[in-house]
């Protein structure tokens, strides 16, 4: 495989196996999925399109050009939507308005010559000849940008509590490298300076996918730790629904009822002891417990080895 191509491959391996996490958790939000997918996609024509170039020899591929820009268009009405839903600034009004011009400018891509009106190559890639408005293209994408980061910015400075305020943090670390990119390759081109970020853009996606993912999963702050295969949330739920299966199988049974309940109430013990590092005060705080004498009362009843669970708690 030619060098070229590597970190775009292996940027659409990575955004396909976050895809596949999250689908199969069947819980993320539809924002977050649309967003990965419209990754996945903008990541997966980058690397057709280089392959046109260097194995096909293609010299005229506009028919490849125009649904990355459209694609690219929705990536970035994506990630303000994507903004608005964690800081939960979303409103129908301004979902309606993203989407609407969005779909505007996509429509002039795919129709007209307004926004691109041709390709040229530019050695291993190529890029567009602009149209009278790829202006317009050009505004929403770093508009969008723009106004992501200052709605990340505000609600971190506003934010009712330390959660959404760390949430918001590391949001907008994660969106930088894709703000970074994206601004400077439209100020290349309206420049008309040579540039493609053919190779740089992929990562910066990645990046800004694994960013978010490694916030979750350090902060716990939606759904997106339950939906990895070997997180303890994951495991955690796949338990629950093998003692829902095992009780729907045996329900006539005498005290199957009985059973489950203690089954339920030392998983819940045993994930909540990890989530804390087995620090008891943490513990019995998280379960809305009153007292440590309480949960070491549940310990004992349910005979959970605190030895044992040290050996597999989570840092």
């Amino acid at each position: 495989m030619n060098l070229i191509l590597l970190p775009a491959f292996i940027s659409l391996i990575l955004k396909l196996f976050i895809l596949w996490t999250a689908i199969k958790g069947r819980k993320a939000s539809t924002v977050f999925l649309s967003l990965i997918s419209i990754f996945a996609l903008h990541n997966a024509i980058e690397l057709f399109a280089l392959s046109n170039l260097l194995f096909l020899e293609d010299s005229n591929i506009t028919h490849i050009l125009r649904p990355f820009y459209i694609i690219t268009t929705f990536c970035a009405m994506y990630i303000a939507l994507h903004v608005l839903t964690i800081s939960e600034m979303a409103h129908k009004y301004i979902t309606v308005t993203l989407v609407t011009i969005a779909t505007m400018i996509s429509s002039l891509i795919l129709l007209t010559d307004k926004v691109i009106a041709g390709d040229y190559s530019i050695g291993y890639s190529i890029s567009a000849f602009k149209g009278e408005y790829y202006w317009l293209f050009a505004a929403f994408i770093l508009g969008s940008l723009t106004f992501s980061i200052a709605a990340l910015l505000y609600k971190r400075r506003t934010a009712s509590t330390q959660l959404m305020a760390t949430r918001c943090t590391y949001s907008f670390y994660a969106l930088i490298p894709v703000f970074l990119v994206g601004a400077s390759t439209i100020f290349f081109k309206i420049m008309d300076i040579p540039i493609n970020a053919t190779v740089i853009m992929p990562m910066a996606t990645t990046l800004f996918l694994f960013i978010i993912i490694k916030t979750e999963s350090k902060h716990q702050l939606s759904d997106i730790k339950p939906l990895l295969p070997l997180s303890l949330e994951r495991k955690t739920a796949d338990n629950f629904l093998n003692m829902l299966d095992e009780y729907v199988q045996n329900s006539n049974q005498d005290n199957v009822y009985k059973n489950l309940q203690s089954k339920i109430e030392r998983e819940i013990i045993c994930y909540s002891l990890k989530k804390s590092n087995n620090n008891i005060t943490h513990t019995a705080k998280l379960m809305g417990l009153k007292n440590r004498s309480t949960l070491y009362s549940m310990i004992n009843r349910h005979d959970i080895d605190l030895n044992e669970l040290k050996k597999c708690s989570i840092n």
